[in-house]
């Protein structure tokens, strides 16, 4: 892992000691809730066999490197897939200490394609590998992270779940999915998470910056995060209808109403040619339309920030967002942040055992993932502190 990626990452009090102690320290204070000394125990080994377990991540394998007893894996598959553990607490602390690590995180999120090759994994839909456009057997899992300026951890986990799942009472009772479990688009899980995080009293206040992945339902995630009164940084598809809002001194009917694209390019044709080879930024007041028939306007308005590409093969990017009296600058810089949750959802996918559970239960798949999470948050806080300081 590149140091710069590391740096900023700062391990809390209690966790700072390197080695099995400070491990301990971070597994008490993650699992320390859970009410059986066999369901800490467990746990612990489970974090540790991600950590350490070189490839694939099986239980067995895991139980291999930690020379446990024989029995250990099927104990280990037991905690995952059939012990009755609330992940939520979990869930919480590591976003309490992501937050102790990064003072300047934001919200951002990334939907993950976790490929199966069974057929009965809990929420297995076709999907299209990124990249190859190859068509797949997958789950695609809705990762909540927290991102500063030179980190980003997932702290929270939702599986994507079609009618196919949710409408199927043989499915769900195989599966063990909830009865309060439906299906939802991948957008409101988002804000589901948010909210229950705020609700525990957790990054109340900390905007949400959400990439291109939900673009096309900027809109809606608007107007549901402007009703809550949260902030955020939405980037919004290039043909994203919206109202261009005057300046007070003209006439206040009138309106030009256009898209996104349309309006940006009406306003670099407006203003001083750009200096050669470098990206132009716009920014403006607007008010978004809806998108799809009779979804209701935003009343309020945002400011449209856009970032034209100098570079003919290079897409401009358009962002809306709350802060209206922001620099168009310090938007951009937020919008990035996105990048960095990128490169984490690649390395939590492919480093700590995503691809590796292969169980069919819906709480086994929300254990899993939270136990992921949890060993990638202490990897990066072990790389934070062995990164070198500056030069």
């Amino acid at each position: 892992m590149p140091a710069q990626a590391a740096a900023g990452l700062d391990a809390p009090r209690g966790v700072q000691e390197g080695g099995p102690e400070g491990l301990a320290a971070y597994e008490e204070r993650v699992f320390g809730y859970l009410p059986r000394s066999d369901q800490r125990r467990w746990a612990a080994a489970y974090l540790r066999g991600l950590l350490c377990t070189p490839g694939r991540k099986t239980v067995r394998r895991m139980a291999q490197n930690l020379d446990l007893p024989d029995t250990a894996p099927q104990a280990l598959q037991q905690f995952i897939t059939s012990s009755p553990w609330d992940w939520a607490p979990a869930r919480v602390e590591l976003a309490r200490i992501a937050l102790e690590s990064m003072p300047d995180a934001v919200w951002t999120a990334k939907p993950v394609l976790l490929r199966k090759r069974g057929s009965h994994s809990v929420g297995l839909r076709p999907g299209v590998l990124p990249g190859t456009g190859r068509r797949v057997s997958c789950q695609i899992g809705i990762g909540l992270f927290l991102s500063g300026r030179a980190g980003s951890v997932p702290v929270s986990w939702r599986l994507l779940l079609d009618e196919a799942w949710c409408g199927d009472p043989e499915r769900r009772r195989r599966a063990r999915i909830p009865d309060e479990v439906t299906s939802r688009p991948a957008w409101a899980l988002v804000l589901e998470m948010v909210e229950q995080f705020a609700a525990a009293g957790v990054a109340e206040s900390v905007p949400l910056v959400l990439g291109r992945d939900f673009a096309p339902f900027a809109d809606q995630v608007v107007a549901r995060l402007t009703h809550r009164g949260r902030d955020f940084v939405v980037e919004v598809p290039p043909g994203q209808p919206l109202a261009e809002v005057p300046p007070r001194q003209l006439r206040p009917s009138f309106v030009s109403v256009s898209d996104a694209e349309s309006l940006v390019k009406a306003r670099c044709r407006r203003t001083v040619a750009a200096v050669p080879g470098r990206a132009e930024t716009v920014s403006t007041v607007v008010r978004l339309l809806p998108s799809r028939r009779h979804a209701p306007a935003v009343p309020q308005t945002h400011r449209l920030v856009a970032e034209v590409s100098a570079a003919q093969r290079r897409s401009s990017c358009y962002w809306v967002t709350s802060f209206r009296d922001a620099q168009p600058v310090s938007v951009r810089v937020l919008a990035r942040r996105t990048a960095v949750t990128e490169a984490a959802a690649w390395d939590v996918h492919n480093e700590l055992g995503l691809l590796d559970f292969e169980g069919r239960s819906f709480p086994g798949w929300h254990h899993h993932m939270t136990l992921a999470s949890a060993a990638y948050l202490h990897r990066r806080l072990a790389a934070g502190r062995s990164a070198p300081g500056p030069q």
